[in-house]
């Protein structure tokens, strides 16, 4: 089975959807890239943005890193995150004085300090995911048993496009 990216229009069925030219070739336009590009960003914003006070979007994303990577450095999210140590280095602090975040020097390496959440951390980490589930399961009540079952179906297919080892 091969996929083929085509700036042509290809035959859709009924529901706008790319059906395959032939068993196995499956084309899609751009214009369904350009669609489901669009669509994941936006569902990624709008998930994101169901915070509904409190930390900017920058900081949330520091807290979820700092807890998918703990303990961690300063330096390590600066990678991480793909932004200047310094400017790593003010959104920790923040953190800090928020009492989301605690720092300790390395017992190894003592020029290192360490970052880890703290239980408030952890707290606030957990308030946020609630509140974007309870967006999502709003919004999953919405769509039909068809289109529920269709996007569930997709999940583990959305899994494997974020794996940067597939």
């Amino acid at each position: 089975m091969g996929y083929h990216y085509s700036q042509r229009n290809p035959s859709t069925s009924g529901s706008g959807m790319t059906t395959a030219a032939s068993p196995g070739d499956i084309h899609v336009s751009h214009e369904e890239l350009t669609r489901l590009r669009m669509a994941l960003g936006r569902l990624g914003r709008v998930l994101r943005q169901q915070n509904d006070e409190g930390l900017s979007y920058a900081l949330i994303s520091l807290l979820f890193n700092v807890a998918r990577n703990q303990p961690t450095t300063a330096g390590d999210l600066a990678v991480s995150e793909g932004v200047s140590p310094p400017s790593v280095t003010r959104s920790l602090n923040r953190l800090f004085e928020l009492g989301l975040i605690s720092r300790e020097q390395d017992s190894v390496d003592r020029r290192a300090t360490l970052i880890r959440l703290t239980n408030a951390g952890m707290l606030e980490r957990a308030r946020i995911l609630r509140s974007r589930e309870v967006w999502l399961s709003g919004h999953l009540d919405r769509l039909s048993p068809d289109e529920l079952t269709a996007l569930l179906n997709a999940v583990p297919v959305l899994e494997r496009l974020c794996d940067p080892e597939t």
